[in-house]
């Protein structure tokens, strides 16, 4: 814990701008004492009740500032587990800014991002995929995602862990009781292979669906890309149900790259319509070409759209040469137009026929794009980069412990990777943690928070 870990802290905790409330929440061992000085009611500040609203003046000096409905939490009964005092004040942001100014005179200190969930943290409320999750849920963008942080945020995740880690524990103080007799030690190894095949099991699942995880929290990236003039743009605008791109009949339109978002069953899908790649004429049509292969590669699933009604573009492919076929759908545009023979044939790629034009065919499109990027639900999925890294060190570990099972090594040997196991496991909910590795996770937050 730093020193500055002990300060009273004080933050507008509400979003910037103009709106019906705004909060200003105090958190420390002086909340009470610095808001006491600036509440005047009908009761004193230190004599309000425990989770209880009062009313009264914000007053500075002689001068009311505000009417307010003030709330006081005190000790481990509050979000961050030490004393806190929240404002509830008119929102208006030069209001607000005074208030915060008042506070900070009599002692606060202007709160970092994601101080007040550092003290849950610090404090012994929450873990640290919880403290995650209060992120996650401030910005979900889409319902799944929304609904993994909750699960997150109730300690859903944690205990998946804490049950892995306490399975690895047993096993490594049953090996280190052997290792105090000796010649039962072997007999020890072998009672620990059925937990470790297990816990070993149990990682790589959760490691698997990092991949999902990832799009529930982040979204996914899907690309239109294709031949000049095949419809992209305009299939872009039936997807969003609006005109966001221009749409003509000059070939080459599109020059840049054009990202919007849709939802598709509670899934945050960002398309990107990319320039038609042909053999540029100018250096402009050349740098419209680097940006859609650049667009192409960082996509999770690319819809190559052609003109189903006009003979096959030569060297089609190599749009998507670079894309593993699993990771294409060809799209066939224009079926009001009827389908030309070259379009019957056999190609490495899923197909789906469609018409930007009438609609026909996009509902099918929406439920394969869907399909594709969500191949599986997991409600306890992995969302971050940072669990699906501890869990492959734990993996590792326990890979290597097992290998020194079967190698007949020294218990010794196996202890030691156990134990570096159950240390990447413990990193994940933050039993073990570096002010480095809070740093990094608290700066993602919103100041308030």
């Amino acid at each position: 814990m730093r020193p500055s870990d002990r300060d009273t802290i004080v933050a507008i905790a509400t979003g910037h701008g103009e709106a019906a409330i705004g909060i200003v929440r105090l958190s420390g061992p002086e909340a009470v004492a610095i808001a006491s000085g600036f509440f005047c009611g009908s009761r004193e500040l230190d004599r309000v009740e425990d989770r209880r609203l009062a009313y009264g003046r914000f007053v500075v000096g002689e001068r009311d500032l505000d009417e307010v409905l003030v709330s006081v939490m005190r000790g481990s009964r509050s979000f961050t587990g030490e004393d806190t005092v929240e404002f509830n004040c008119h929102g208006g942001p030069l209001l607000l800014r005074r208030a915060m100014e008042a506070l900070v005179s009599a002692g606060a200190r202007t709160a970092e991002p994601g101080e007040f969930t550092r003290r849950a943290f610090l404090n012994g409320r929450i873990d640290l995929t919880q403290a995650e999750a209060v992120a996650d849920m401030i910005s979900a963008r889409a319902d799944r995602g929304l609904q993994s942080a909750y699960f997150q945020l109730r300690g859903g995740l944690r205990s998946r862990f804490e049950d892995l880690a306490e399975a690895l524990r047993d096993s490594l103080t049953l090996l280190e009781a052997g290792l105090d007799f000796y010649e039962d030690a072997e007999v020890e190894q072998d009672a620990i292979r059925p937990s470790l095949k297990r816990a070993a099991e149990e990682i790589e699942r959760l490691i698997a669906s990092y991949r999902h995880g990832k799009v529930i929290r982040d979204g996914a990236l899907v690309a239109l890309a294709g031949p000049p003039n095949a419809g992209k743009s305009s299939l872009l605008n039936r997807l969003l149900e609006e005109d966001r791109a221009i749409v003509s009949p000059v070939s080459g339109t599109t020059r840049d790259t054009i990202e919007e978002s849709i939802t598709l069953d509670g899934i945050r899908v960002t398309l990107v319509d990319t320039a038609g790649i042909a053999k540029p004429r100018d250096a402009i049509e050349r740098e419209g070409a680097r940006r859609s292969r650049k667009a192409i590669g960082r996509a999770a699933l690319v819809l190559l759209v052609v003109d189903a009604s006009a003979p096959a573009a030569a060297g089609l492919e190599k749009i998507v040469s670079d894309v593993d076929p699993a990771n294409v759908v060809l799209v066939k545009n224009k079926n009001d137009l009827g389908l030309h023979a070259d379009w019957r044939g056999d190609h490495p790629f899923q197909d789906l026929t469609v018409s930007a034009l009438t609609g026909e065919g996009l509902d099918r499109l929406r439920k394969r794009v869907y399909g594709r990027v969500m191949t599986v639900s997991d409600p306890d999925a992995v969302t971050h980069a940072r669990h699906a890294e501890a869990l492959q060190r734990a993996g590792g570990a326990l890979g290597r412990a097992t290998g020194a099972l079967d190698d007949g090594l020294p218990a010794e040997v196996v202890a030691v990777e156990l134990r570096e196991a159950t240390d990447a496991l413990a990193e994940i909910v933050g039993e073990i943690s570096s002010d480095e590795i809070l740093d990094r996770i608290f700066s993602t937050f919103c100041i308030g928070k």
